[in-house]
């Protein structure tokens, strides 16, 4: 085709552009819309995961390791760096949590810590430690300043109380998060070697491997294995990075998530501008027809069509991959890389144009089947064809707005679908997020009602710090009961025991499999024969400790690939610090409940019995009602100000933080499907305006043979009425029905019992007041645009 052929057609393609006003604001909102969407989504999803990905270069950790196993680590062949440290112990007092380490340069360098200002810890009562620590915990300390540190030595398991100077101030990757709990801190060498404990103890080690982004994430981790093979390291000291090495390549779940999520838009963007090319096609079947008639072949209309599509895309496609990348960006600046970033919106922008190009494919093939016939006969292209029957219906504007509807049959549908699909899709997502009870899921925590929990501290557990080693402290005592009782609106006290076992000779991988054991007490033995699906329950009262109970509903079986039955034997190693203990048992009952995680139950007295240590892990604090719940929390908190493993944990805090997490969940997923809605919202709009638009002529002779302005604006309103009232009630049942399904089956998974089906009341209330209002103002403003034009102005268009 000529260079003349083309500027000549784009000609005619601008000056339809100039025409179509209306057209071209909806069509360029829904592309700003898709470009948007699509950018904050592949944008942001890389941001994230590169982040995740980045919090350190380790692939590894190897636990209290010998200087020769550390030598060894060193001379594999496939380990790029090792790292050592060491912990020193951790500071708990009122305030928040201060871990002490000790890292070597290699340690820094693959954790991406470092001195950010000052220097690095050199003498023995120097420290590096995080600023934001010193301001958490009110301590207005400066570089060259003294700070008193008192910590529970790792090894000797004393509490210390040290002077330090402060030689520098030490960045994390977690140092911007503002939700913290806990810090860190370093120390020298030098102090490392000056304590006789720590001194003596084993250092820990962390390996990045050599070029592992070649690798797929299983290839990584057998390597990892095969590493500890070589450097004699046993299989129980080493600990996967299984975040660093999960992020190594995305797993298929959160690829195949993000794909659905573009697909959707894609396709919602897709069938809108569809939509709007057909209708606007089908209102210039004249002009096209004339195109024909003077000599225009079907390939030039079809790319008069493709270059209005183009240079829409054009002017749009950039609006929308800027709001995006600003709004990608505002939600984390810190996780914001801007090479990748620019590309993927870039990428987003392409899919975008794909998207335009593809959605006019039919409407630029059916402007081109347009014969030069079509435009002397128009108005009967899309005639109502059904054969007149002897008795004619009573031409009324119901009557007339359904004839409208049922002759351009493919564009009604489009229309529907674009809003039942959207709608459904709200109404689900709705009824899922709904259905979440924040208080129940809290409850499951406090099964007796009570409104505090005090716990042993499990921010404290690492790699060489287990949840026995805690409870040896003993700080759960009868000294405590005691004392909580003596609280003015406290009621009373539950004790709930718990331990962590290895079941023997079993691991999972090259892993030992550690499963918990919960006591029976009188407080769950009703739940717990209740839930019995076969054998006996132990007796509540026995010591006997050779008969336990078997929950194989517990996530742990699946986990771990264990199964047992009544009737099977096991043995569990039952372990402190000090000593571990082995112990044999009979499986005497199954209860098979999927709420409940923990694996095996014994009664209190049986679990006291062959804990060797004291296995309570939680006391629950019933509260008295109309008690002062702020002042006896205030009570809670000072009785545990020296114990340094324990922690209050308030009902209603609980509560609040679930409705906030909550919160946060609905208006990321509200907002995804509102703009999901819009698209629907600006297809209707399109519908409604351009038919009306189509049609000037055909209403004016309507009111010309005697139909008043109100009947032609109710057989309007009827119109829009059948396209938003239709798809609104099978988007009302179907996505009821949808979300219902959704939430029952969510909701039979183990430990989310919290998730039960409730209607969405006021999210669907909202969906039909938006739709409502926006038929009103569609109806409005064809009032008003009609209102403009005298009869015989509409009658000469």
């Amino acid at each position: 085709m000529s260079k003349i052929n083309k500027s000549a057609l784009k000609r005619v393609s601008n000056a339809n552009l100039r025409v179509e006003k209306v057209k071209n604001y909806v069509v360029g909102s829904v592309i700003t819309l898709a470009a948007f969407l699509l950018t904050v989504v592949m944008t942001f999803g890389y941001n994230s995961f590169f982040s995740m990905k980045n919090e350190s270069d380790i692939q590894a950790m190897f636990l209290d390791i010998s200087n020769e196993e550390v030598t060894l680590l060193q001379n594999v062949e496939d380990v790029q760096r090792v790292g050592l440290y060491k912990e020193i112990g951790w500071d708990k007092q009122a305030g928040p949590l201060l871990s002490l380490l000790y890292s070597d340069e290699a340690m820094m360098k693959l954790s991406h810590a470092k001195i950010v200002e000052g220097k690095y810890p050199e003498q023995a009562d120097e420290i590096a430690i995080e600023k934001k620590y010193l301001v958490s915990a009110k301590k207005n300390t400066e570089i060259g300043e003294q700070v008193a540190v008192s910590f529970r030595n790792e090894v000797s398991r004393e509490i210390v109380t040290h002077e330090f100077i402060i030689s520098g101030f030490l960045q994390t990757t977690a140092s911007e998060d503002s939700n913290r709990v806990s810090y860190n801190a370093l120390v020298s060498s030098a102090f490392v070697n000056q304590d006789p404990a720590l001194s003596t103890s084993s250092y820990s080690a962390v390996v990045q491997l050599t070029n592992a982004d070649q690798y797929s994430n299983e290839e990584i981790k057998a390597k990892i294995k095969e590493v500890a093979k070589q450097a004699n390291i046993p299989v129980q000291n080493l600990k996967i990075n299984e975040v660093n090495i999960d992020t190594n390549n995305m797993s298929g779940g959160t690829t195949l998530t993000i794909v659905l999520i573009i697909l959707v838009i894609l396709l919602a963007c897709w069938l809108v501008i569809y939509n709007i090319f057909y209708i606007s096609i089908t209102k210039r079947i004249k002009q096209f027809g004339q195109l024909r008639a003077l000599g225009a072949t079907k390939k030039q209309i079809k790319m008069i069509v493709m270059y209005e599509g183009k240079e829409l895309s054009q002017r749009y496609i950039p609006i929308g991959i800027l709001l995006g990348c600003l709004v990608s960006w505002s939600l984390h600046p810190s996780n914001w890389i801007m090479l990748p970033s620019l590309l993927l919106a870039l990428l987003a922008g392409l899919f975008t144009w794909f998207t335009v190009r593809a959605s006019l494919n039919a409407p630029a093939n059916f402007a081109s089947r347009i014969s030069p016939v079509a435009a002397i006969r128009q108005l009967n292209v899309e005639s109502y064809t059904h054969r007149e029957r002897g008795n004619s219906p009573r031409l009324t504007p119901f009557f007339l707005a359904k004839v409208n509807l049922t002759r351009s049959k493919k564009k009604t549908i489009l229309t529907v679908l674009s809003l039942v699909l959207s709608g459904i899709l709200f109404i689900s997502f709705a009824s899922l997020l709904n259905s979440v009870d924040s208080v129940a899921r809290v409850k499951q925590n406090f099964p007796n009602n009570g409104k505090f929990m005090i716990e042993v501290n499990k921010e404290l557990k690492s790699e060489s710090v287990t949840l026995s080693d805690l409870q040896t402290k003993d700080q759960l005592s009868a000294s405590l009961t005691k004392n909580i009782m003596s609280i003015d609106g406290v009621e009373d006290v539950i004790e709930h025991q718990f331990i962590e076992a290895t079941i023997k000779d079993r691991t999972a991988g090259d892993a030992p499999v550690v499963v918990g054991i919960e006591n029976i007490s009188p407080n769950n033995i009703g739940y717990l024969e209740e839930q019995l699906a076969e054998g006996n329950i132990p007796d509540l009262n026995s010591t006997d400790s050779s008969s336990i109970l078997m929950n194989s509903g517990s996530s742990a079986n699946e986990f771990y690939g264990i199964q047992y039955h009544v009737g099977d034997q096991l043995s569990l190693l039952i372990s402190n610090d000090q000593e571990q203990v082995q112990h044999d048992f009979i499986i005497a009952g199954d209860i098979r409940d999927s709420n409940l995680e923990t694996l095996f139950y014994l009664p209190s007295p049986a679990l006291r019995a062959i804990a060797p240590f004291n296995p309570a892990e939680r006391y629950e604090v019933i509260v008295a009602e109309g008690a002062n719940e702020e002042h006896i929390q205030k009570d809670l908190q000072n009785l545990l100000v020296k114990a340094d493993t324990l922690k209050v944990v308030s009902f209603a805090e609980q509560v609040k933080s679930n409705q906030a997490a909550m919160k946060t969940i609905t208006i990321v997923v509200y907002s995804f499907m509102i703009f999901l809605a819009l698209f629907s919202l600006m297809n209707l709009t399109n519908t409604i305006i351009t038919t009306i638009a189509a049609r000037k002529n055909e209403l004016g002779m309507m009111e010309a043979i005697g139909m008043r302005r109100k009947q032609v604006t109710a057989m309007l309103g009827y119109e829009s009425g059948f396209l938003s009232i239709g798809s609104l009630i099978i988007a009302l049942i179907a996505g009821s029905v949808i979300g219902f399904g959704v939430s029952e089956v969510i909701g039979n998974i183990g430990g989310l019992s919290f998730i039960q089906y409730k209607f969405p009341w006021s999210a669907v209330t909202f969906y039909i007041v938006a739709n409502v209002v926006v038929q009103m103002l569609i109806i409005y403003g064809v009032r008003t645009s009609m209102s403009k034009q005298t009869l015989i102005e509409r009658l000469k268009n």
